[in-house]
């Protein structure tokens, strides 16, 4: 062998490893029992990301979330491939908390798991939520520390809005499933690759419920509802908020009981992230 493949070589191997490290970062395991969270640092790349053994946790294999990983890159994926009813409702927490309980009430009263898009500063701001959610199995993923528009940092303040919310996360013992949601809906070419090079998927979303918009020319839960309603498609994914709209109206959660009793007659399963786009990788 000569000195230049053995180079090649090796540096294939160290890559490899380190996407089977970073691949382990992200996954959570289910819970076989009631036992205090336990956190896990994973260092890859340099970066701590915690994992835990929370109960009711979700479990994906390492190697599906790479094929995850892979089969997205380079996508701000708005719905997944899809031959089925199913259909996942996600939350942003970057506000207020006004809307979390009566919806983490109203999911865990129909048995839904949703996956909450979550920045640091939400989960510094208020704990007990962030704490709930992970309580109820809920998926947390990240949307930044600070929720600033990534289209207008450095690449370097990209990686630390990623880094500061997987920091935060692990000091509150919350597992980070391997999602990422721009804020304000703001990617570029640029930071989705570095949003896939930190071992996320890009996911925005099929519909806003635009809840957040608030009474806006005659809008109202029903409004909320319908919107969602009417856009929910196979491998759809909905855009909702854990806090309130300026005006103070809190339509999302308003509206919720409407779209998942309308959805499941509708023959819709409402699944986590997690779980919809496992079912849609090629195996």
């Amino acid at each position: 062998m000569s000195y230049r493949t053995l180079k090649i070589f090796l540096a294939v191997v160290l890559v490899v490893g380190a996407i089977m490290v970073f691949s382990g970062a992200f996954t959570g395991s289910k819970g076989e029992s009631s036992a205090p969270h336990k956190t896990v640092a994973v260092v890859a790349d340099g970066v701590s990301v915690v994992k835990t053994d929370a109960a009711h946790e979700r479990t994906v294999p390492d190697s599906d979330y790479a094929k995850i990983r892979a089969q997205f890159a380079g996508k701000d994926v708005e719905k997944v491939p899809a031959h089925e009813k199913v259909f996942a409702l996600t939350f942003d927490g970057g506000g207020d908390a006004k809307n979390a309980q009566r919806i983490l009430d109203l999911l865990s009263a129909h048995g839904i798991t949703a996956t909450f898009f979550l920045t640091g500063h939400f989960m510094e701001t208020f704990p007990d939520v962030a704490a709930a959610i992970r309580n109820s199995g809920g998926e947390i993923a990240n949307h930044t520390m600070t929720h600033k528009d990534l289209s207008t940092l450095s690449q370097e303040a990209v990686i630390a809005e990623m880094a500061g919310m997987e920091q935060t996360a692990k000091e509150r013992g919350v597992s980070v499933v391997p999602f990422f949601r721009f804020p304000y809906g703001a990617p570029t070419k640029e930071t989705i690759a570095l949003v896939n090079g930190r071992g996320y998927v890009s996911v925005r979303w099929t519909v806003d419920s635009l809840g957040w918009q608030g009474n806006v020319n005659g809008h109202d839960a029903a409004f909320v509802a319908n919107r969602v309603i009417q856009k929910a498609v196979f491998g759809g994914i909905a855009l909702m908020h854990l806090g309130a709209a300026k005006d103070g109206s809190t339509f999302d959660a308003d509206a919720l009981e409407q779209i998942i009793t309308t959805l499941q007659q509708q023959g819709y399963r409402l699944i986590p992230l997690s779980e919809l786009f496992n079912a849609s990788i090629i195996k």
